[in-house]
């Protein structure tokens, strides 16, 4: 008997390392304080907000200063719809031409293969001033992108968003070390202790501010049509994670399913 579960454990090994880690995801499941019937109040992608388990009846949603002089909301349990999901690797072989992605209201965004097309990436010296980066050029030459119209609970419209991504052992990288954002915190007390994997993406890159917004910065064929400019305003992110068991990418509460 102890053989047998020894093999089995063994045999659980490769699915195991590949695990991400678990998603958690608290939505509003009535109209409550700020937020409508169905939304995302927060998830544990979040590296500045969380909800913690109160008491047996509630939820408190936290964010910095968290105390008595600080924010927080105390939320009837009853009031709050959780969902877990189980966050899985992106595999570069399952959107290597391109894969379209889209919500159940018809939200689409898409991870394709892009060039830079003879474009640059431009960094910003002290002064703001752009220089031509040639190591990040050289990086971005061949890459992929996420770009799409995303599902907001703010704006009918939804929200555009475009930014390169990473490849790393053969995946999409969507996923990183909370203690590696820069506005987490090491302490344990802290609000913003984030020990754990997180689906993350910061945006990194923009068109030019004449560009514009809206409009993809790139042609059909995945070719860049302007330079790209390290954006030093507070970046736009996303909490994002590929759910196999749905084949659907995570983004902000919203499942986007992949279109085959």
């Amino acid at each position: 008997m102890k053989r047998f579960v020894f093999i089995s454990l063994l045999m659980c090994l490769p699915m195991m390392s590949w695990a991400q880690g678990q998603l958690t995801a608290y939505y509003a499941k009535v109209d409550i304080e700020n937020y409508v019937k169905g939304q995302l109040i927060v998830d544990t992608n979040d590296p500045i907000n969380r909800m913690v388990d109160f008491n047996k009846s509630l939820f408190r949603y936290e964010g910095d200063g968290a105390d008595e002089q600080g924010y927080y909301i105390l939320f009837d349990k009853s009031q709050i719809t959780v969902k877990e999901y189980q966050m899985s690797p992106l595999p570069v072989k399952l959107v290597r031409g391109g894969a379209s992605f889209q919500s159940r209201d018809g939200f689409e965004i898409r991870i394709f293969p892009a060039n830079a097309n003879g474009h640059g990436f431009y960094g910003l010296d002290e002064d703001f001033q752009p220089y031509y980066d040639a190591e990040q050029t050289a990086a971005h030459q061949h890459y992929y992108v996420l770009s799409g119209r995303f599902q907001c609970a703010f704006d009918p419209d939804g929200f555009f968003f475009e930014e390169p991504l990473e490849v790393e052992d053969g995946n999409i990288k969507l996923y990183i070390y909370g203690t590696e954002i820069g506005y987490t915190s090491d302490d344990p007390d802290n609000v913003r202790n984030r020990p754990y994997m997180m689906g993350f993406l910061e945006e990194e890159w923009s068109a030019p501010e004449d560009y514009e917004y809206g409009v993809s910065a790139y042609d059909g064929a995945g070719n860049l049509l302007v330079d790209a400019t390290r954006i030093v305003d507070i970046p736009t992110s996303l909490s994002i994670a590929y759910i196999e068991a749905e084949d659907a990418l995570y983004v902000d509460g919203t499942l986007y399913y992949r279109q085959k």
